[in-house]
């Protein structure tokens, strides 16, 4: 009993598209561009000879009809979604883990940028004098 093809997915790499940081910097607007002149040079090998391409998916169609089809579909609107908010970098990473020092100008949502100030030892601490109510 042999088994049929590779088992492990992360061994394919047949369809595999481009990861989500690298698709974020062709999105940015520097770069959208080049990435679509890029993307849409003439070839016989892709669908629709490469002319109709989605920037955001990285992703080739056979017609216009069919791109116009994906740009009002929810995995295309789920993609921009994903590249609203920055990618994680190596950076992120090791300031979770604590290899750099935390630079003091950074703002990101991740970190705050006013630090709750700690109530102080003699406001936390009841009074042992008794309390009176006078009514008059």
């Amino acid at each position: 009993m042999g088994r049929k093809g590779v088992r492990n997915t992360r061994y394919k790499v047949k369809n595999r598209s481009r990861d989500i940081d690298q698709v974020w910097e062709d999105v940015k607007e520097e770069n959208v561009d080049r990435r679509l002149a890029e993307a849409t040079e003439i070839n016989e090998d892709l669908p629709g000879m490469g002319k109709y391409f989605c920037v955001s998916c990285s992703k080739y169609f056979v017609d216009q009809l069919t791109l116009d089809v994906h740009r009002s579909s929810k995995p295309h609107k789920r993609r921009l979604k994903t590249l609203e908010e920055t990618p994680h970098s190596q950076d992120d990473a090791d300031r979770a883990a604590g290899l750099t020092k935390e630079d003091p100008h950074l703002t990101t949502k991740r970190r705050r940028t006013h630090p709750v100030p700690l109530p102080s030892v003699a406001e936390s601490v009841p009074s042992t004098e008794p309390a009176y109510v006078f009514a008059e």
